[in-house]
């Protein structure tokens, strides 16, 4: 019989608060996995030479669903890799680094989307039952436990069965996961449970056994201060710049004003491509300031007295979401449903009259490329609350 004190965990608990924590990431499209280490992961979803964000989206959105239904990683395979084949991230694939042009051929397949699948759940769950934990107040010892399977490393091996304080220094870097594929998880036990178990409590210094990938502090993430989540702009409203129209740009011809534009983004005089704050290579050209008929609009609505502010949203954005908008066409027999993604960066500014007002960059998603597509303003606060629903991908700081 375990004692009378013995702390029970209610399983469903912290799988509710991981899955809560896992939805509420951010995106980074990384090339290399060490473009993005350690605490960086508690806020933003990533996965190695994915380098489009609706591709990183429909994963992130793939295994959130996985983790809310419990949906096996056959069964999630089995989902997503109509998507992957669609956006040709499937099998071998010519990856290509959007800031080297580096090509690199890698293999997708059933050994990369394994470690996709259980690296994201794994660290999810175990960040959800470790901050369960530490509201039991007596529950100060943890015990770590090797699967000791045939695979498990031997420095992991050798760690199984042992007991430390919750604030011994091992645990600074080493609470699972250790490692890729590491199947380690801890239990946490009260002293009297410790001493009915006749479990020795180790005082001394430990190897730490955590890999370069992993060796970080995982008792830093926070369900709060690590989940993505919109910023209050009534409690902002003394920090927003005030913005105020340029009229020196009245007097220039349309190629002036987009040859500025493109300089003030690092760009040639015609445009070319810009890495966004997400890591996510746009395309930026003429099509930015063009209607639908190709008729320019880049003074439109005086958008090109704030051309200068224009390029802060794409360069320094306050805020980044996803967006699917919902489209019917028609082919000769049909009329069907389109999925296109938009991307929306967002910057706040307050008015001389202290008012909210917010310029938008929308870019959107096609087949080769993520176009830019139009620069607006929102002026009136409904709208602006209106505008601000869909997925939140990024927000400044």
């Amino acid at each position: 019989m375990p004692p009378k004190d013995t702390v029970k965990f209610d399983l469903q608990m912290p799988f509710d608060k991981a899955l809560d924590y896992f939805k509420g990431k951010g995106l980074k499209l990384t090339y290399d996995y060490k473009e993005m280490m350690h605490e960086a992961h508690n806020k933003a979803f990533t996965i190695a030479k994915v380098t489009r964000a609706d591709l990183l989206n429909d994963m992130h959105e793939s295994l959130a669903k996985a983790m809310k239904e419990g949906i096996g990683f056959s069964e999630w395979k089995k989902n997503i890799k109509p998507t992957l084949k669609q956006y040709g991230w499937y099998g071998k694939v010519d990856s290509v680094d959007p800031k080297t042009g580096e090509v690199k051929e890698i293999h997708v397949g059933s050994r990369r989307l394994k470690t996709i699948y259980e690296t994201n759940i794994r660290m999810s769950y175990h960040n959800g039952k470790y901050k369960q934990a530490e509201s039991f107040e007596d529950a100060v010892y943890i015990q770590y436990h090797s699967k000791l399977l045939p695979f498990s490393r031997n420095s992991h091996k050798k760690m199984h069965g042992k007991v430390m304080h919750k604030d011994h220094k091992f645990w600074e870097k080493n609470l699972p996961m250790c490692d890729w594929n590491c199947k380690c998880f801890v239990t946490w036990h009260t002293k009297e449970e410790c001493e009915a178990l006749g479990l020795p409590i180790i005082t001394e210094n430990i190897p730490d056994i955590a890999g370069a990938d992993f060796a970080y502090d995982k008792r830093t993430w926070s369900y709060s201060g690590n989940r993505l989540t919109k910023m209050d702009l009534d409690k902002s409203m003394d920090e927003l710049p005030t913005i105020v129209p340029k009229q020196k740009y009245e007097e220039r011809t349309d190629e002036q004003l987009k040859r500025e534009f493109f300089k003030s983004l690092g760009l040639g005089k015609s445009g070319g491509m810009f890495i966004d704050k997400i890591g996510d290579p746009l395309t930026i050209n003429d099509e930015l300031f063009k209607t639908g008929a190709g008729i320019s609009k880049i003074k439109k609505m005086d958008r090109h007295l704030y051309l200068n502010e224009f390029s802060k949203v794409i360069k320094n954005p306050d805020e980044i979401y996803l967006e699917t908008d919902n489209l019917f066409s028609y082919d000769e027999e049909r009329m069907y449903k389109k999925h296109r993604i938009l991307k929306k960066f967002f910057k706040y500014y307050k008015t001389k009259n202290g008012d909210k007002k917010a310029l938008v960059a929308m870019f959107e998603y096609l087949k080769d490329k993520t176009q830019g597509i139009t620069l607006y303003f929102i002026d009136r606060e409904v709208n602006l609350n209106k505008k601000r629903i869909e997925k939140l991908i990024y927000k400044k700081n």
